[in-house]
Formats: structure tokens, C-alpha cells, sequence
């Protein structure tokens, strides 16, 4: 035998995982020291049913029907494979993984992040919805067993997001994304039996909330890009050069012109939204204020140019679109001077 690494195992004086894989088909395959050496011994032996046997990993799939065809060429008999009966179960008994889903509080640019994974046959699936207000951002991808165990880890260990129940963030998900057509969303729910979308629709997602934790109200952040880009635009050119806290009415009349032409529903939608979020965590106190100026955006008599949520928003879209312009000043400095490093 030219390859005395086979010979031990044909002999079985080998390793004794493997020995015990190509001579009885015992043990599984992708979890010995070499595989491909297996295969090569059960070739070797003419074990037909071990190398039949193999359907996972698709590369050790591909060497173990590669040797079979050799086997055959030689005049071997190979019985034909019979189909595992797991293949014949419902997916819903075959597949071990639960879905879950996770939720963010409003973060410092007032959006809340929704992830929600579930697991098939084929792979795993994640999706995020990033939301606040009448504006929503997608994102899609899959992932392995193992990825996917890595990622619930990271989540379990941020302490801004909380599992919850997995109905209740799928019936958010769906009212966030209904009516929208979202190649991954398409894709996800595919991933999922019919039932489960339908229970989730008529499931309240409050009635699955956590136990409020009694915690003090927290200033939430109303979402920025809700402030038209024409208000924006007033902001940054009212900026005074030197500001001052005396000097605030340039914020004053933002706040104004921002509750303008149907921002006030806007910022109301967002709130809103805040508030079933912050109920979902668990988190009453901040529920309840966000829910109170969710009312007051839509009481039309209401001042609201001193309140905190809303002079963020608007601060924050200035300096998003300050920012914006220095990096487009910068890229214009810098295309300028690689043409006049050209000449």
C-alpha cells in the first residue's frame, strides 16, 4: 500500500474514529481528523453504505459519490441509496433553531433597531428594520449555525437591546413594513410558516410586553431625518457664528417651521412608535412620556418649541447636514488639487 497513512486504517491500526468510520460506518464523518482519508478507506473496503451514508457537508457529499462511481467502474454492486426519512418530516419538526427577535430603544438619532432571525433547512436568516416615524431601512442577510450563535451572543451582551417574545416583533415588523415591497423582508417571511405570519398579525404585541421596571422617564430622541430639508437649510444658514444660549431663537423658530406642512403628524407617527417600543422593553416611564408628547404633537394648539425631543431633532439634522457639506468641501479640496497635480 503506497499511502501508510491508509494502510492503518485498512489494517486498523489507525486512529480509531476513523477505523470505526470507514470499516462499520460508525461515528460522523466531518467531525473526524480527516476525512477525505475515511472516504479513501471506505473506497478501499468497498463499504458502499458508509460512503452512501454521507450528505453533509456538500464537498465530502461530492467525494464520497466520487468514490462510489469508482467503486461502480470496478465492477462493485452499489444498492440504491435510500432516502432518509427525515427528509419526509414537516419542516416545522426538522428544523431545531426558534426564531427570535430583538428590539433597541430610540437611540441617539431617535431610531429603533428590530431584529428578527429565523432558521430552515438551508440556512439562517436575519433581518433588520431600523425605524422612527414614516421612514423605514432595511437590511438582509444569512448566516450559518454557528454565525448565527455568535450574533444572538452580541445581542445578549448590548445592554441597549432586550429580547422579545418573537409574535410581538413580527407583528411590528409587518406593521413597519406592510405595504412596502422589501426583497428581504419577501424573503424572510418565506423562511416562515403562513401560520405563524397570521397569529402574529392578530397577536397585540403589547400583551406580550415585559413587567414595567418602575425606571425614571429618559429623554428619548425624536428621529432627525424628519426635519424637512428646506427647514434644515433655514437652520444652518440662520446659524449664528458664535452661539450663545441667550441667543436660541434661531432654535425657536426650527422647532417652529419643523412642525410645518404635516410635520407635526410626522413627529407624532414617531412618537408614537417610541412609546410601543419602550412599552415592548419593559421600560413604563419612558413609555408614558413618549406617549404624552405623542398627544401633544397632535393638540395643534400646543407650544411646543421648548421641548427637549424636538429641539434634538433639529439639532441634530443641522449638524447632520453641516457635516455633510465639510465632507463635500473636503472631497471637492481634494479632487481639486489632484487635477492641478496633474498639469
Amino acid at each position: 500500500m503506497a499511502d501508510p497513512r491508509l494502510a492503518a486504517i485498512l489494517d486498523q491500526s489507525g486512529d480509531a474514529a476513523t477505523v470505526a468510520w470507514a470499516h462499520h460506518g460508525h461515528g460522523e464523518l466531518a467531525r473526524l481528523a480527516d476525512p477525505e482519508l475515511a472516504i479513501a478507506a471506505a473506497e478501499a473496503l468497498g463499504n458502499t453504505a458508509a460512503l452512501q451514508s454521507v450528505s453533509q457537508p456538500k464537498a465530502l457529499r461530492k467525494a464520497a459519490a466520487a468514490a462510489l462511481h469508482k467503486l461502480k467502474s470496478r465492477g462493485v454492486k452499489v444498492a440504491d441509496a435510500v432516502a432518509p426519512v427525515a427528509f419526509t418530516l414537516p419542516r416545522e419538526v426538522t428544523d431545531a433553531v426558534a426564531p427570535r427577535a430583538f428590539l433597541g430603544a430610540p437611540g441617539a438619532l431617535g431610531n429603533s433597531h428590530l431584529l428578527l432571525t429565523s432558521t430552515d433547512r438551508e440556512s439562517s436568516c436575519l433581518m433588520e428594520i431600523i425605524f422612527g416615524g414614516d421612514k423605514i431601512q432595511d437590511s438582509h442577510g444569512h448566516a450559518s449555525r454557528s454565525e448565527l450563535r455568535k450574533f444572538w451572543k452580541q445581542l445578549e451582551a448590548d445592554e441597549s437591546v432586550t429580547e422579545v417574545p418573537f409574535l410581538a416583533g413580527l407583528h411590528l415588523a409587518d406593521a413597519l413594513v406592510r405595504g412596502k415591497r422589501l426583497h428581504g423582508w419577501d424573503h424572510f417571511l418565506s423562511k416562515l410558516d403562513p401560520a405563524v405570519l397570521a397569529v402574529a398579525r392578530a397577536t397585540d404585541p403589547l400583551t406580550l410586553a415585559l413587567p414595567e421596571t418602575g425606571a425614571p422617564g429618559a429623554r428619548f430622541m425624536l428621529p432627525a431625518w424628519l426635519v424637512a430639508p428646506a427647514v434644515v437649510d433655514a437652520v444652518v444658514k440662520s446659524l449664528p457664528e458664535e452661539v450663545k444660549p441667550e441667543d436660541e431663537g434661531w432654535i425657536d423658530q426650527g422647532c417652529r417651521d419643523a412642525l410645518l406642512n404635516g410635520g407635526r403628524a410626522r413627529f407624532a407617527l414617531a412618537a408614537d412608535q417610541a412609546a410601543l417600543t419602550f412599552r415592548l422593553l419593559g421600560r413604563g416611564a419612558q413609555a408614558d412620556e413618549a406617549a404624552t408628547l405623542a398627544a401633544r404633537l397632535r393638540d395643534e394648539g400646543d407650544d411646543l418649541e421648548a421641548v427637549p425631543a424636538l429641539r434634538s431633532a433639529v439639532l441634530m439634522a443641522a449638524f447632520g447636514e453641516l457635516q455633510h457639506r465639510q465632507e463635500q468641501h473636503d472631497a471637492d479640496m481634494d479632487a481639486l488639487m489632484r487635477h492641478l497635480g496633474n498639469q
